[in-house]
């Protein structure tokens, strides 16, 4: 080695040293006489057609090339080809549609993969592509979603059931009709998510604690029953839809019509519809035949036989899970899962009763649970009202009456009313929220909602309330009456939806109920509103909706009337024509008012006939809210004065004062509305 190196460095002191000197010249020229190699790209990487750029991404990715990214292994890889599938479907949902088999599935099978954020987006993209395609574009698709669903909410890892919540509010939201035809596919394992079956082939339930899980148990029940009121909201409005289709006809075609030109994904074979009848003219003409449709078309539909020969709703202990298809079989079922559950969920988080306390304070998970579980209650009182109306048996609403009536009692309504502890006004710090949970928002301090749901439901569960003979529950009626009653008396509420409850909550008390028969809480109850209603300052909806539903208590039932009392309603009803001499009035209060005229109501007649002059000089000036169609509140004013009995009265008005308002339309109905009452009373 040493021999080799001197040899090197004698080499190098024997070369010659050019210091300063110049190179000849073109010796120091760059040759560009080589050859090179063209560059050949892999197979994979083909050549774009930049001519149709709307077809690509903004990474210049074809929808095939943002599927095959969706099947690597690479999570970026992945969020960059749902990434790009949404540009596309931004760009031409025409792309998608003819590769639509493919891309709902490729894009759903993400739906149970490991990474958080892969899961996040292929829910929003998921959701794009149910907008895309309509109502009607996805229904071949409804098993291979329903399968990824039911995957997600069954999953070993905790965290992808948490976010299988998330995709049921994309399908609740996009796919309702997917949700309402597979209920009994998704219910009990949406119901596994927070409780477990006691015995296998029983439906009942217990609850479970999830210590695994980074939110609370109550929260997390609360972010699952969440769910459950969606679910058991698209039933309760398929099952109107269904009583009523006809009023939605006329304008869901036009809707479709006009929907189907913008939509990429709609068939260009127009889809088989039901046979419809002929469309009625509503408008009166007098010289064309009179139809009357006397028999409604629901009542001309085919009886069931099973709802025919059964006589009782009690529980079958002879059939399986799979045996009961009966509507209402499956119906008692769940109810008979769910609410045990409800009333489990409310005990983990209710205050410590306190006899001697008139109000009893609430967390703030305690009031939005109570919110989240009346809410539940009455959605299955409804359905189960809805079912005994079609099937014309009662005995399911029997059965929830005396099987929860109690529990309700002793539960929920023993602690009654509720407000919110001021201990948790404080604004907790936010945190990042990892899970599918919902932010708590703080309910109102009084727990209006809450106790109006009550209220309701309590009354619901109690179906002679209001009569006089003594029973077990009057001391809760009387509860829930003198907390109508104070709420009325101080009627500040903070937002509509209290109010709504509570006039809903009135009707129901004093109306809608079936007895016949009242006590001394409802008619006090039926005063102090009248009270409040003459003296109070209430907003002018508020008292139009107190006054239709004083009307229908008169108009609609009057043996209620009569066992209210007239007396209560006679000043009432002298004031209610000095509605008709003011400058504004409502459709809705003119209704009543002319339903009143229609019954020969005396009290009020006389009034009306008092004041006619008035009405009349008004009738041309006065502004009619709420109206359909122009003109169609004065046509009613003229109806109104159709029903004075006075002939002398009805020739007075004819002679002078019609002649004197100045609307010729107005002038022209008040005359020939006149001139034909006075040719009948005759």
């Amino acid at each position: 080695m040493g021999g080799n190196s001197r040899k090197f460095k004698k080499a190098e002191k024997s070369k010659i040293k050019l210091k300063g000197a110049v190179l000849p010249k073109g010796t120091n020229v760059t040759k560009t006489n080589f050859k090179v190699r063209k560059i050949v790209l892999p197979d994979q990487l083909k050549q774009r057609n930049l001519t149709q750029a709307a077809v690509l991404s903004n990474k210049s990715l074809t929808l095939k090339d943002c599927l095959a990214k969706l099947r690597q292994n690479n999570a970026s890889s992945k969020t960059e080809g749902l990434r790009g599938v949404r540009e596309i479907l931004g760009k031409m949902p025409s792309e998608v549609q003819s590769m639509l088999s493919n891309v709902i599935r490729d894009v759903t099978s993400l739906a149970v993969d490991l990474e958080r954020d892969v899961r996040r987006d292929c829910y929003k993209t998921l959701g794009c592509i149910l907008v895309a395609c309509g109502p009607t574009g996805a229904v071949p698709f409804f098993d291979l979603l329903l399968s990824f669903l039911r995957c997600a909410m069954t999953h070993i890892q905790a965290r992808i059931q948490e976010d299988s919540l998330l995709l049921l509010d994309v399908l609740l939201q996009h796919s309702p009709a997917l949700i309402l035809t597979n209920r009994d596919k998704i219910l009990p394992q949406f119901l596994d998510m927070i409780s477990k079956l006691r015995a296998e082939n029983k439906p009942g339930r217990t609850l479970t604690i999830n210590l695994d899980r980074q939110s609370t148990s109550t929260r997390w029940r609360a972010n699952v029953l969440m769910r459950l009121t969606a679910i058991l909201k698209i039933l309760l409005e398929s099952k109107v839809a269904k009583d009523c289709p006809a009023e939605a006809n006329v304008g869901e075609s036009e809707a479709a019509e006009a929907a189907d030109l913008d939509n990429p994904f709609a068939s260009a074979v127009a889809e088989q519809q039901l046979r419809k009848g002929p469309q009625l003219n509503h408008v009166f003409d007098g010289n064309g035949p009179m139809f009357l449709p006397l028999i409604k078309s629901h009542l001309c539909t085919t009886c069931p036989m099973d709802v025919l020969f059964r006589k009782t709703a009690e529980k079958d202990s002879g059939l399986s899970l799979s045996e009961r298809v009966d509507d209402g079989q499956k119906m008692k079922m769940y109810i008979e899962m769910l609410i045990p559950l409800l009333f489990e969920s409310w005990l983990e988080v209710r205050p410590p009763v306190n006899e001697a306390v008139e109000e009893h304070a609430l967390s703030q998970e305690a009031a939005s649970t109570l919110d989240l579980l009346l809410t539940i209650f009455i959605q299955l009182w409804k359905l189960t009202v809805q079912y005994c109306a079609e099937t014309n048996n009662n005995d399911l609403k029997q059965w929830f009456r005396g099987q929860y009536s109690a529990n309700f009692a002793s539960h929920i309504l023993k602690g009654f009313p509720y407000y919110q502890s001021g201990s948790q006004t404080q604004t907790q710090p936010k945190k990042a929220r990892t899970t599918s949970e919902p932010v708590l928002e703080r309910v109102d301090d009084k727990c209006y909602k809450q106790n109006f749901n009550i209220c309701f439901f309590f009354c619901c569960l109690n179906e002679q309330f209001r009569s006089i003979r003594k029973r077990k529950s009057d001391t809760g009626y009387t509860r829930v009456v003198e907390y109508v009653k104070s709420c009325v008396l101080n009627w500040k509420f903070r937002g509509v939806e209290a109010t709504n409850l509570l006039l809903q909550v009135l009707r129901f008390i004093l109306l809608d109920a079936d007895s016949t028969t009242v006590n001394e809480e409802t008619r006090a109850l039926l005063n102090t509103l009248l009270e409040v209603y003459i003296t109070a300052r209430l907003p002018q909806d508020i008292r139009n909706r107190i006054l239709v539903l004083f009307c229908d208590i008169i108009v609609r039932s009057d043996t209620l009337w009569r066992q209210y009392g007239k007396e209560l309603f006679t000043l009432w009803l002298k004031m209610l024509p000095n509605l008709l001499c003011k400058p504004t009035i409502d459709m809705v209060v003119l209704r009543a008012l002319l339903c009143l005229a229609q019954r020969n109501n005396a009290a009020f007649l006389d009034v009306l006939e008092a004041n006619a002059k008035q009405i009349v000089a008004n009738a041309g000036t006065i502004r009619v809210t709420n109206e359909r169609e122009p003109g169609e509140g004065r046509a009613l004013i003229c109806n109104l004065i159709f029903y004075i009995r006075d002939r002398s009265l009805l020739q007075e008005l004819l002679a002078v004062d019609c002649a004197k308002v100045a609307d010729r339309s107005v002038r022209e109905q008040l005359l020939s509305t006149v001139e034909m009452r006075c040719e009948m009373l005759k």
